[in-house]
C-alpha cells in the first residue's frame, strides 16, 4: 500500500509553512511563529494509526503478520498478545519495550522479545511453571507498549499498525489502554472468524466500545477463509455479517468496501516464500496458486484509498484551514501597520499611550474568562467525587452479586475470574461515563473561551481603528481564536486518559487480589470440605452448604470496600492535570498574541524615531510582505 501522493501534499504544505515562518520572523510576529512551528511538528510527525482489534483465537496475530508479510507476532489460540504492540517502518529490524513510570526503553532481540511479550501458558501442576508465568505477567504490567521496527512496505509511508490485546481480556488496565488507542485510530480493523462470525460478545464490543464512542472508520476482516469449502459458503458468511451490520452502522457506509474475507496463513506463507524464506512442506501446501485469492490485495487497496481520500484529505484540509487563519491574522496586522506608519512619531507615541490600557484590559478580560473556566473545572471535583462513590457502591454490589453465581466445585481461579468479570464490566461503564463527561465539559468551556476572545479581539480592532483612523479590518469569521482543547494534543490526551484511568483502576484494585492470595486459598479448602461432606451435612442442618459462600462474600466485602475514596483521588488528579494544562496554555497563547500587537506598535514607533526611517520604503516593505502572503494563500488553495 503506497501513500506517496499524500506524503507529497504534506511536504508541499510544510514548505509553505516554512515560508510563512520566514515572513512572521521578519515581521516580529512571535505568536504566529509559535503556531506555525506547532503545525509543522504535527504534520512532519503525522502517522496513520491502523488499530487491530479482535477476540482471542480469531486469527488476529496471524492477520497482522500476513499484512506485514513477515512472521513477527506470535500466533496462538491462547491470549498471547497481552500488551500493545506498535509496528512501524524501520530500515533495519529492531524490537524495543517502552515502560511506564519513566523507565528507559529496552532494546531486545527477536527471541527475547517474544519470550517477554508472549509467555507460555503455565502447567497447572508445576509450581515453578506457575511462578514463572506470574513473574512474566508482572513484567508485562510494567510495559507501556512494544515497538517493532521493520523494513515493511506496508508501513513505509507513515502507517503505524497497532496490535492490541484480545477484546475479551479481563484485565481492566489493558482493556482501557486498548480503548484509548481506538479513540485516536484513523482506521479500526475488527478481526472476525468465518467459523463463528459476529458472536454476541463481538456484537456487544462493536456496539458499546466502537460505535458507542462514535468510531465509524471500521473495516471488518473475516479470517479463516481457507476453512470454507466453497464460494457459496463464502457468500453466506459475508451476507450473514452484512445483514447484521446494516442494522448497526450508519447508512452512508458502503459495506461492500468494508467487509473482507481473507486467508491470512496463505497470504503470510506466500509473502514469506516470495521473500526467499524457506517453508516447511506443511506451510508450502498452504500457499495459494494466486495471491489475489487470499483477499489481501482488495483489503489493502480499499484501506489505502480510505486513508488517503477520506482520512488524509480531511486531516490536510483541517491543517490548511489553520494555516489560512494564521495568514489572515498576519495580513490583518500588516494592513494595520500600513495605516499606522502614515502617522508621525509623536502621534504614534500619543496613540500608543492610549492603546496601552486597552492591551492591559484585554489581558485582564482574558484572564477573568480563564479564571471562570478554571473555577468551572474545580467545581467539577465534587461531581467526580460523587460519581466515584456511586460507582464504588455499584462495583461492590456487583461483586457481592457475582458470589451468588459461584458453585462450590469451582477452583479459586475460576471464582476470582467470575467475580472480576462482573466487576470489570461495571468499572468500564464508570470510566466511559467519566471520560465522556469530561469531553463535554472541555467542549463547553472551549466554546465559552472562543466567544469571549472574539469580543476581546473585536474591541482591540475597534480601538485601533478609532485611534489611528484605520479602515475596518475586523473579520469575525476569520478572527484569530484559540482552542482550549489543545488540538495538537487532544488525541494524545484521549489515549493517555484511558491509559491513566486503566492503570488507576488497576492500582485501586490491587486490594482485590487479596481475594485470590488470601481468601480464596482458604475458601477452596472450605469448599472442598463442604463438597466432600455436603450430603451428610445437609441431613443434619440447613445452611452448612452456604459456609463457603459466606466466606467468599466476606472476602469480597473486605476487598472492595473503601474504593470510592481511592477512585476519587485518582480521577481528580487526572482531571486536575488536564484542566491546569489547558488553562495555562490558553493563557500563554492569549498573552503572546496581545504582546505581538504591542511589540509591532513599538517597532513602528522605534523606526519612526530613527533618522534613517523612510516612510515610503517601509510602506513598500509592508506591501511586499502582503504580496508574499497572498502568494502563499494561492499556493495553499492549490493543495486541496
Amino acid at each position: 500500500m503506497q501513500l506517496k501522493n499524500y506524503r507529497n501534499q504534506i511536504d508541499k504544505t510544510v514548505n509553505i509553512l516554512r515560508q510563512i515562518e520566514t515572513v512572521a520572523n521578519e515581521m516580529n510576529m512571535k505568536s504566529a511563529v509559535k503556531q506555525v512551528k506547532s503545525i509543522m511538528r504535527r504534520m512532519e510527525g503525522e502517522t496513520f494509526h491502523l488499530v487491530i482489534v479482535g477476540e482471542f483465537s480469531r486469527g488476529k496475530s496471524t492477520f497482522v503478520n500476513a499484512l506485514l508479510g513477515k512472521k513477527i507476532l506470535p500466533a496462538s489460540k491462547q491470549p498471547t498478545t497481552a500488551i500493545i504492540s506498535k509496528i512501524v517502518y524501520g530500515d533495519t529490524p529492531s524490537y524495543k519495550l517502552y515502560f511506564k513510570q519513566g523507565k528507559s526503553p529496552q532494546k531486545l532481540d527477536e527471541a527475547n522479545f517474544i519470550k517477554i511479550t508472549a509467555p507460555k501458558q503455565p502447567d497447572e501442576d508445576d509450581e515453578v511453571s506457575i511462578q514463572e508465568y506470574k513473574n512474566a505477567q508482572k513484567l508485562i504490567s510494567e510495559i507501556d507498549f512494544a515497538e517493532i521496527s521493520y523494513p515493511l512496505s506496508f508501513c513505509k509511508d507513515n502507517v503505524e499498525v497497532v496490535d492490541t490485546p484480545g477484546t475479551n481480556d479481563l484485565d481492566l488496565g489493558r482493556m482501557e489502554i486498548t480503548y484509548g488507542y481506538l479513540n485516536q485510530a484513523d482506521a479500526v480493523v475488527l478481526i472476525l472468524a468465518a467459523y463463528q462470525p459476529l458472536s454476541n460478545s463481538e456484537l456487544s464490543f462493536l456496539k458499546e466500545r466502537i460505535l458507542g464512542n462514535q468510531i465509524q472508520e471500521i473495516f471488518f476482516v473475516i479470517s479463516h477463509k481457507d476453512d470454507l469449502d466453497s464460494a457459496e459458503q463464502e457468500r453466506d458468511v459475508i451476507n450473514f455479517i452484512e445483514e447484521h451490520l446494516k442494522t448497526l452502522l450508519p447508512k452512508d457506509i458502503n459495506l461492500r468496501n468494508r467487509i473482507f474475507l481473507v486467508n491470512s496463513l496463505g497470504a503470510l506463507y506466500s509473502s514469506m516464500k516470495k521473500s526467499g524464506k524457506e517453508l516447511t512442506l506443511k506451510q508450502e501446501l498452504k500457499v495459494p496458486d494466486n495471491y489475489n485469492d487470499t483477499g489481501f490485495p482488495d483489503f489493502e487497496y480499499y484501506l489505502g484509498d480510505f486513508l488517503v481520500n477520506e482520512k488524509g484529505m480531511v486531516r490536510l484540509r483541517k491543517h490548511i484551514r489553520e494555516i489560512q487563519a494564521i495568514v489572515i491574522a498576519m495580513n490583518r496586522d500588516i494592513v494595520r501597520n500600513i495605516g499606522i506608519i502614515s502617522h508621525s512619531a509623536d502621534e504614534i507615541r500619543q496613540k500608543y499611550a492610549q492603546m496601552e490600557p486597552k492591551f492591559s484590559q484585554a489581558k485582564r478580560q482574558a484572564n477573568q474568562v480563564l479564571s471562570d473556566i478554571k473555577y468551572a473545572f474545580e467545581s467539577a471535583n465534587s461531581e467526580i467525587e460523587y460519581e466515584c462513590h456511586t460507582a464504588a457502591n455499584l462495583i461492590l454490589f456487583k461483586a457481592k452479586e457475582a458470589v451468588n453465581s459461584l458453585t462450590q466445585n469451582m477452583s479459586p481461579a475460576t471464582m476470582q475470574q467470575a467475580i472480576e468479570r462482573e466487576v470489570s464490566a461495571e468499572k468500564k461503564r464508570f470510566m466511559d461515563k467519566m471520560l465522556k463527561k469530561w469531553d463535554e465539559l472541555f467542549a463547553r468551556e472551549n466554546e465559552r473561551l472562543q466567544n469571549a476572545l472574539k469580543i476581546i479581539w473585536n474591541d482591540i480592532e475597534v480601538e485601533y481603528k478609532k485611534n489611528f483612523n484605520l479602515p475596518a479590518v475586523i473579520d469575525n469569521n476569520n478572527s484569530t481564536v484559540l482552542s482550549i482543547s489543545e488540538s495538537a494534543n487532544e488525541e494524545e490526551f484521549s489515549k493517555k486518559a484511558y491509559n491513566f484511568a486503566g492503570e488507576a483502576m488497576r492500582e485501586i484494585g490491587k486490594d482485590d487480589s487479596a481475594l485470590g492470595k488470601i481468601g480464596l486459598a482458604g475458601i477452596a479448602a472450605v469448599s472442598c470440605a463442604v463438597g466432600v461432606v455436603a450430603e451428610l451435612a445437609n441431613l443434619f442442618f440447613d445452611g452448612q452448604r452456604e459456609t463457603w459462600r459466606d466466606k467468599v462474600r466476606h472476602e469480597v466485602i473486605s476487598a472492595y470496600s473503601g474504593q470510592g475514596e481511592r477512585m476519587a483521588k485518582a480521577f481528580k488528579e487526572l482531571f486536575g492535570q488536564r484542566a491546569e494544562i489547558v488553562v495555562s496554555n490558553a493563557k500563554e497563547s492569549i498573552n503572546a498574541r496581545i504582546d505581538d500587537m504591542e511589540r509591532q506598535l513599538k517597532d513602528i514607533l522605534k523606526q519612526k524615531e530613527s533618522k534613517e526611517q523612510d516612510e515610503a520604503k517601509e510602506r513598500r516593505y509592508l506591501y511586499s510582505k502582503q504580496e508574499e502572503l497572498e502568494k502563499i494563500m494561492r499556493d495553499l488553495n492549490t493543495i486541496v
